[in-house]
């Protein structure tokens, strides 16, 4: 993954780079990362179902456990993510890869695609 690299002022460069350096003071980067990680396989999985229901892809699709119990008229993916146990965020994480095979599988002419 590439880096943009943006003609900003100094002062925003320097804005920039002092927020980023606070973030990373503060230690807590891996977890927001592990829950936008986290946000963007719900709303992932709930688009490839969407995609199964209207016929726009082959097969059937079942969702990640969490992406079922996510409500997203209730609450954004990242709050449901915000609200999910450290454990249930890494088993979500951790079958990831297996499901979304899985759904590439079901539809060979899409995986070949991506």
């Amino acid at each position: 993954m590439a880096l943009e690299s943006l003609n900003l002022p100094a002062a925003a460069r320097r804005r920039l780079t002092l927020d980023a350096l606070n973030t990373l003071a503060q230690g807590d980067l891996a977890e927001r990362l592990r829950l936008e990680a986290a946000a963007r396989i719900l709303c992932t999985a709930r688009r490839a179902a969407e995609l199964v229901a209207s016929g726009e892809l082959a097969g059937r699709v079942e969702l990640p456990e969490a992406a079922r119990n996510w409500d997203a008229s209730v609450m954004t993916a990242r709050e449901f993510a915000e609200a999910m146990t450290p454990a249930q965020i890494d088993a979500l994480l951790a079958d990831a890869p297996r499901w979304a095979a899985g759904v590439l599988d079901v539809d060979a002419g899409h995986r070949q695609a991506a």
